[in-house]
């Protein structure tokens, strides 16, 4: 569950424009230009080849990618003199790159600083007595692609001394036109601050390190980069290349490290540049509308579910998400299609409320059900699956304040806007105003409730607006069922008086409430102690609203999934399925989290599997619940894959004290795993890519967060039970 799925995306070019002069024939995604000169040293002039095997990393060349053009004569000599660089620019028309194309520009060659100030390319036939003359000003080359019509430019300056050409460029600025200013983004990188010379197989270096961070440990989730993002990379690199070095009894000298290039325009150094492509991003095909993603299943859900009810990815098998707990979804199903109200999903934390709301809203939407993968899905009771469209907006309250989830809901709902600055009272007025007003149904999904940044302020001030809007617009129906008497309700226009009908609203809500009989389990069974009386909250707002309690008699339930999960594996005939699933559900304390949790433990041993049902090592840390299973995984992984049992343990624990929606790769989760461990951490980033290829990578869900991929528990009951770790357990001995 922890791999990206899908390919790279590249950025292509806006169909119906032609395409830039001398360009390769096909679909391009930008050009690049590569303006390099040998100087015959057989050193030198390999280096020149492998900065350009590294920028094909980053700028792969081919159909469907970018277009490559490197500098030489017409006769296929290198550029040698200041007429063949000018005749090349002019050959290349660069200068004339289209809106169309992201534009890269590459020069790699021997640079020098004049005691004017000036900086220059330097030539084979360059004199040093007549630069004028017989070299070529470093600035011009830049603007060239700066001042043509590609609307991103990058251009790397790989020169002696190129940092110096800074000065120069940002003068030359107010060249440019001001419409060009605040519409392109344009970027130079220099690499050689002034003094150092041209870096050669030290920049190749560079480039392959960041490649390699952004593809593995920064996976920034988006296709394009900043510059900003671009040079924290590069510095990065730096750092981990240095740190590589063998070491010396005395520093080495800033001169003699590793030279780290630098942006010499800052204008436009945090806009995402297309002329930067990201190739660690890998999308993941969506399978719901914008609106309902925060609840629905994500592509890598829906594939974990259909590979753990298959034991493959079949599209036969649509799996126990979609079609178990029948009763159960049979009755949120017909709550849409009832005129107004309210249905409250609760239940105690690990028995699947989050799942039948996520269902249920994936199943509506029409990208789900437009794919043919997920046909097999809805080979399910008929009655059980949901119209298409019929969840109007679906929200998380998970790490949400209630002001973020009013601006969501409005923006979602289409409702307009307050004006900018306008306190959250005004927002509440701005939604209550749409659902009382004239429209079309809507349904509202909000899960996670007792997940909310201040759940009860959360409901009180996010659920306000519902109060009056989910009640019946029949007046007569108002007075015999009176509303709370804070929530001020107006009848909806009757047919026939000239004015239109109020829209009908069906809210659907998940919180986390404790269960009204929790059976006898052992101390530190995973249970968590309710945040408040939430549900008598909502009640007391919602006095007519139905609940639908998770962990009632779950049971059977459990036992039907357990069954499903090993369904196809190996070593498990109906027999041993039988077997399992009663033991499970005998253990399992109506955790459908635990259920799942210990199958995985099951499938991971395979031909083992069967037989450890009989383990009373086992059965005991099943009966312990989470915080069991866990330990008995990580000495599992300590024995087989030599990871640290205390330190993987640690950067889990890391992910459940991130705040937000989840921990960054990057330096964030190492340097936090270190703050939970209190004690150094070598090698994270191996550490980390190992944790997420073992079975401990079921204990960890991803999401996005500024735009980068982010690491959180699977389960907030996960999340608080690492927090909160058995002091006899930190040490999983």
């Amino acid at each position: 569950m922890s791999e990206q799925q899908g390919q790279v995306v590249a950025v292509a070019a806006e169909p119906g424009v032609p395409e830039s002069a001398d360009l390769p024939a096909g679909h391009v995604a930008g050009r690049l230009v590569g303006l390099t000169v040998p100087d015959g040293d057989v050193r030198f002039d390999a280096a020149l080849e492998e900065q350009l095997d590294a920028l094909r990393l980053w700028w792969p060349d081919g159909e469907g990618r970018f277009g490559w053009q490197l500098s030489e004569n017409p006769d296929g000599t290198p550029l040698a003199t200041r007429s063949d660089v000018e005749s090349f620019l002019d050959r290349s028309r660069l200068r004339e790159t289209g809106p169309e194309l992201p534009l890269v520009l590459f020069v790699s060659a021997h640079g020098l600083f004049s005691a004017s100030a000036r900086h220059y390319l330097k030539l084979p036939t360059t004199s040093d007595r007549r630069l004028l003359a017989t070299a070529v000003p470093t600035a011009h080359i830049a603007y060239a692609a700066l001042d043509s019509l590609a609307q991103h430019v990058l251009v790397i300056l790989n020169m002696c001394e190129s940092s110096a050409v800074g000065s120069e460029l940002i003068s030359l600025q107010g060249e440019l036109d001001e419409d060009r200013k605040d519409s392109a983004v344009l970027n130079v990188l220099g690499t050689a601050v002034q003094g150092r010379p041209v870096l050669g197989a030290e920049l190749a270096r560079l480039l392959r390190r960041a490649h390699q961070l952004v593809t593995t440990s920064e996976q920034i989730a988006r296709p394009h980069l900043k510059m900003s993002e671009f040079t924290l990379l590069l510095h990065n690199a730096a750092e981990s290349l240095e740190a590589e070095r063998p070491r010396r009894r005395q520093p080495r000298k800033v001169s003699e490290q590793i030279s780290v290039p630098e942006m010499l325009l800052t204008r436009w150094q945090h806009k995402v540049s297309l002329a930067l492509p990201n190739p660690g991003y890998r999308p993941e095909p969506a399978v719901a509308e914008p609106g309902l993603q925060d609840v629905a299943a994500s592509y890598r859900q829906l594939e974990y579910w259909m590979e753990k009810a298959s034991g493959r990815l079949d599209q036969a098998d649509g799996g126990w998400y979609f079609s178990g707990r029948e009763q159960l979804n049979l009755q949120l199903v017909s709550f849409l299609r009832e005129p107004v109200g309210v249905k409250i999903v609760a239940g105690s934390a690990g028995t699947g409320k989050s799942a039948l709301l996520g269902r249920l809203v994936t199943m509506s939407a029409r990208v789900f059900r437009d794919c043919d993968r997920y046909a097999s899905a809805l080979r399910c009771r008929p009655d059980t699956i949901p119209a298409v469209g019929a969840v109007t907006a679906a929200l998380s309250a998970r790490h949400r304040s209630a002001a973020d989830a009013l601006r969501q809901l409005t923006a979602e709902l289409g409702c307009p806007a307050p004006p900018e600055g306008a306190d959250i009272s005004a927002w509440q007025q701005a939604l209550e105003d749409f659902l009382l007003g004239p429209g079309d149904p809507v349904t509202v999904v909000i899960d996670s409730l007792d997940e909310a940044y201040e759940p009860g302020q959360f409901i009180a001030a996010v659920l306000a607006p519902f109060v009056p809007a989910t009640r019946s617009h029949d007046p007569a129906a108002a007075i015999t069922s009176p509303l709370p008497s804070d929530a001020a309700f107006v009848p909806g226009p009757r047919p026939g008086t000239g004015r239109t009908q109020a829209r009908t609203v069906r809210l659907l809500l998940g919180v986390r409430s404790t269960r009204r009989s929790t059976p006898t389990a052992p101390a530190g069974a995973g249970t968590v102690a309710p945040v408040g009386d939430l549900l008598a909250e909502i009640t007391d707002r919602f006095p007519d609203a139905e609940i639908l309690r998770s962990d009632e008699n779950p049971d059977a339930d459990i036992r039907a999934y357990v069954k499903a999960l090993l369904k196809g594996q190996p070593h498990w005939s109906d027999a041993a399925r039988a077997e399992a699933a009663l033991t499970i559900s005998d253990h399992a304390h109506g955790s459908f989290l635990n259920a799942r949790l210990a199958v995985d433990q099951l499938r991971a041993h395979k031909d083992l599997g069967p037989r450890l049902l009989r383990s009373r090592t086992w059965l005991d840390s099943l009966s312990i619940g989470i915080a069991g299973l866990l330990r008995s995984e990580l000495h599992k992984l300590e024995r087989e894959d030599g990871l640290s049992a205390t330190e993987a343990l640690g950067l889990l624990r890391a992910t459940a004290f991130a705040q937000g929606r989840g921990v960054a790769w990057g330096t964030v989760w190492p340097a936090l795993a270190e703050a939970v461990l209190q004690m150094p951490l070598q090698h994270p980033d191996e550490k980390i890519s190992r944790l997420l290829k073992s079975p401990l990578a079921g204990y960890l869900t991803t999401d996005h967060e500024d735009d980068r991929v982010v690491y959180r528990p699977a389960h907030e009951q996960l999340a608080q039970i690492l927090r909160r770790w058995p002091a006899d357990l930190k040490g999983t001995r």
